[in-house]
């Protein structure tokens, strides 16, 4: 809590302790004022009857006076109730009544400005009272109004000390008083403050929890649909193309081959960016430079994105290096120069890349900034949601911004976006540097290769093994079409019995399907590598997890081949396997 807002809380309970103060004196005053009035008159005391109706009126005026300044009352009030004490002990001496209104002036004046006007007080009552001392010392002092009640400079002191003793007493008891209400408030309030925060914190861990448990059931989901959508389209894939083949060139029949495998190249990327939410992507992270990463993120959007556009980069450090994969750095890149560009059609704009060091040297700070619309702030908070998108039906798939949300998370960085409607939006990223991965020399390679294939494909002989029949079919046509022998099975068991009888026909290849019932792909290439520690293995998936690929990694002579995957794809594979001699 500010000092502003103490002082402001504490004003405002003076101020209600000042009227308060002020309608029970105008109330409760007639108690004193109805016998000191009838006794003045009695008297003949005429200056005492003139002061208490002065005195009474005034104290309803300041208690009306509500919109009058706070110290203006309190002063006037302080300043009446002293003036009436000194006015009572000049006429009636320290007997009379004029000691019990001073005592209260310092009282009432720590109530209404704390230590400072109890001191204040303090100091006024003491003035007061070694004045009127001071008179009795000169013999100035006059008669009492009771005849009968003379006193003398000893009885004097006696009253006035314990006078001063009292108003001391009671004055620096209400400014405690006062003080530990006003710590008691700061208290207050700082708690207020922290369980706001706590609670504001606690939202917060709420939607981080709730977006992880989307992207945890996305996960679960892209695992089960993934299998069977990449075995749909694998098909798809490799039969337009084996068709596009046949088909004469520049007729309609090719072109619309052609937008077939666009579409389904298209499906089949989607496939692998739901599939993102699945896994982590930092299995094969390494000391990575950001800034090439860069670059050719920025040239490939200058040859897609329209001319009214700028793009420009900024790389003020070079050199620096982050723990992830190319990959990735590419794909984080590219989808947050790509929302970018999307966000400023039509009418153009400009993005910027810049690339700096933090002043400690420590991290990597990237920043993209874009003069679109900008985002607006009651949606800021959901831009990092799957299939969150504002843009129009077809338009987008909204897992652009979701997918580099996972991979900063994944390696460690942060993400913060700044953006005003009709003032663009700007991402930073921050990631930790590592130092440059060190030069690798002497590594032997367990393989030796040649430029040519002295084996021909007749003579090359390939087992396929898928429990889907249309994917099974699909590559048996198409490596039948290039020459190869090509033995397939339906299942993992029997190609482990072909494979295990030394009276089958030796296999050149193996090309297994990971997910099957009964085995997996790495199940049966495990078996395979004890009898034939040297057959090289295909092994098709569209969602390995790392443990997956760290026990290819362990067969050895295992590459993993992404589902869905083309013709050209699986052909280069098995060409740049032909290629390998034996190990060494």
């Amino acid at each position: 809590m500010s000092a502003a807002d103490t002082n402001n809380s504490m004003l405002g309970i003076r101020q209600r302790i000042l009227q308060t103060t002020l309608w029970a004196t105008a109330a409760l005053v007639s108690i004193a004022y109805i016998p000191s009035v009838i006794l003045a008159y009695q008297l003949q005391i005429w200056s005492l009857l003139v002061i208490d109706n002065v005195a009474w009126v005034a104290v309803f005026v300041l208690a009306s006076a509500k919109q009058a300044p706070y110290h203006l009352r309190a002063g006037l009030f302080l300043g009446l109730w002293a003036a009436i004490g000194v006015f009572l002990l000049w006429l009636l001496g320290p007997v009379g009544a004029g000691t019990e209104w001073l005592l209260t002036v310092p009282v009432l004046s720590a109530l209404f400005f704390g230590f400072r006007g109890a001191f204040i007080g303090i100091a006024l009552t003491l003035l007061i009272l070694l004045s009127y001392g001071a008179l009795l010392v000169l013999a100035q002092a006059p008669d009492p109004a009771y005849g009968d009640l003379g006193y003398t400079l000893e009885s004097w002191f006696g009253v006035s000390g314990t006078l001063l003793f009292l108003c001391a007493l009671g004055s620096l008891t209400a400014a405690r008083l006062l003080a530990n209400l006003e710590a008691t408030i700061n208290e207050l309030e700082s708690s207020r403050q922290r369980i706001a925060e706590s609670l504001k914190e606690r939202e917060q861990l709420q939607e981080q929890l709730l977006h992880s448990q989307k992207l945890s059931a996305l996960g679960i989901m892209a695992s089960g649909i993934a299998h069977d959508f990449n075995n749909l389209l694998l098909p798809m894939l490799m039969a337009s193309e084996e068709a596009r083949e046949l088909a004469p060139v520049g007729s309609t029949q090719r072109q619309h081959i052609d937008n077939t495998i666009v579409s389904a190249e298209r499906a089949a990327h989607l496939v692998k960016r739901i599939l993102s939410f699945s896994q982590h992507n930092n299995a094969d992270a390494s000391s990575t430079p950001v800034a090439p990463a860069l670059r050719e993120t920025a040239a490939l959007l200058r040859s897609t994105m329209p001319a009214n556009i700028a793009i420009t980069t900024t790389i003020n450090a070079s050199d620096a290096c982050i723990l992830a994969s190319a990959d990735m750095l590419h794909q984080i890149t590219m989808n947050l120069g790509t929302n970018a560009c999307l966000a400023m059609k039509p009418g153009g704009g400009e993005l910027a890349f810049k690339l700096d060091l933090s002043d400690s040297g420590e991290h990597v700070v990237l920043t993209v900034n874009d003069t679109g619309p900008g985002v607006p702030e009651d949606i800021q908070h959901r831009i990092f949601e799957p299939f969150f998108t504002t843009r129009d039906a077809g338009e987008g798939t909204g897992l652009g911004l979701a997918i580099v949300h996972k991979l900063v998370t994944e390696l460690g960085g942060s993400i913060r976006v700044d953006s005003r409607p009709d003032a663009g939006t700007v991402f930073t990223l921050t990631f930790r540097t590592t130092p440059a991965a060190a030069a690798i020399s002497g590594a032997v390679s367990s393989y030796t290769t040649t430029p040519e294939t002295t084996q021909s494909p007749a003579a090359y002989r390939v087992m396929v093994v898928d429990d889907e029949e249309l994917v099974l079919a699909t590559i048996r046509m198409t490596l039948q079409r290039e020459g190869f022998y090509v033995i397939e099975h339906a299942s993992a068991a029997p190609a482990l019995r072909h494979l295990q009888d030394t009276s089958k026909t030796t296999i050149d290849l193996l090309i297994s399907d990971q997910t099957m019932p009964g085995m997996t792909g790495i199940e049966l290439a495990t078996q395979v590598r004890a009898t034939l520690p040297q057959l090289p293995i295909l092994l098709a998936s569209g969602n390995l997890s790392e443990t997956e690929r760290k026990q290819i990694q362990l067969l050895g002579n295992v590459v993993p081949l992404d589902k869905p995957f083309s013709r050209n794809m699986l052909l280069s594979a098995i060409d740049a396997i032909r290629s390998v001699r034996t190990p060494l």
